[in-house]
């Protein structure tokens, strides 16, 4: 599988031994029957996670005794991702359960998960009303500035 992207005019140059290598893991990806949305989200961040781990040609090169351990990182690394809704066989659509603080149908609800905890809910209560929901891992500010895009993002 293809993407416009990769064959766009002006894009990086790849090597094709990288690009032929980047086209078997996207199309393993794509031969696989995901029972739902969530393993296939899972197994995506997996690919990508695997992408990351790849060494350089050149630091391969070098002779095990002239390499250097990496530093530990003192970075903690959150996954977060959006929760997938539920089918709802009486009304016919897909569901989240907000608890009660959003009152509204709306493409712009969300909820994201972290550790298979619900840490920040979006969702509209009135016309032109949202409540925002959250707790540690996110700050006010980049709880406000996620919900903030995920409205403009829907605006276009």
């Amino acid at each position: 599988m293809q993407s416009p992207l990769v064959s766009r005019k002006g894009s990086k140059s790849v090597d094709s031994s990288e690009e032929d290598a980047a086209s078997a893991e996207d199309d393993n990806v794509a031969s696989h029957n995901y029972k739902n949305l969530q393993k296939f989200q899972k197994s995506h961040i997996r690919q990508k996670l695997k992408k990351g781990r790849r060494t350089d040609p050149a630091s391969a090169a070098v002779a095990p005794s002239q390499q250097v351990a990496p530093r530990p990182s003192r970075r903690r690394e959150f996954v977060m991702r959006n929760k997938a809704p539920l089918w709802n066989e009486a009304n016919q659509v897909y569901q989240l359960d907000f608890g009660g603080r959003v009152t509204q149908e709306s493409a712009k609800n969300f909820q994201v998960e972290s550790k298979a905890k619900q840490v920040m809910q979006f969702g509209r209560i009135d016309g032109n009303a949202y409540t925002l929901d959250f707790q540690h891992p996110f700050t006010a500010a980049q709880a406000f500035a996620v919900a903030l895009a995920n409205v403009t993002q829907r605006l276009k």
